[in-house]
């Protein structure tokens, strides 16, 4: 009888607690511009802009963070891109994407509630990066639903 009761445990358990697990969230991986740089690029006409452009192909390390929640840290450019997200940098301002400095893969799009209250030169976010590797109207990382967190080292 013992057994018995012990064998029902055991099986709900494995049918209502296992399917629970697939749900529990990975803790925030931190993320270094370093592993974001492994990036080669393609390069594709565009039909929408009749002309053509560098598709990135991001490498394995990339594709792996590709819908997971990540920690990052770089510099916030003073950019007016209409309000509704910030631009992150590996580099500040003076050598940035931008200004031709770096690469595109050295840059991404912050979504934030109320980007325009992040006033500060360097800040660290956490949210789920997305890789972006058809739409050349966006940049090529996008962090989406974002924290601001404290800056740690």
């Amino acid at each position: 009888m013992k057994k018995r009761i012990w064998l029902n445990l055991i099986w709900i358990l494995l049918v209502y607690g296992l399917p629970l697990l697939a749900f529990a969230q990975a803790p925030a991986q931190r993320v270094a511009w370093e592993t974001l740089a492994n990036i080669t690029w393609e390069r594709k006409y565009n039909q929408k802009y009749q002309q053509h452009f560098n598709y990135p192909k991001f490498g394995g390390p990339v594709q792996g963070l590709d819908g997971r929640e990540v920690i990052i840290k770089g510099y916030v450019l003073p950019i007016e891109v209409g309000g509704d997200y910030i631009v992150l940098s590996r580099f500040p301002y003076e050598s940035c994407f931008f200004c031709g400095g770096a690469g595109p893969e050295s840059v991404m799009e912050v979504h934030i509630k109320n980007p325009k209250l992040i006033n500060k030169k360097t800040a660290t976010f956490k949210g789920k990066l997305r890789l972006n590797s058809s739409d050349v109207d966006a940049l090529v990382y996008i962090l989406e639903d974002c924290e601001l967190m404290p800056d740690v080292q």
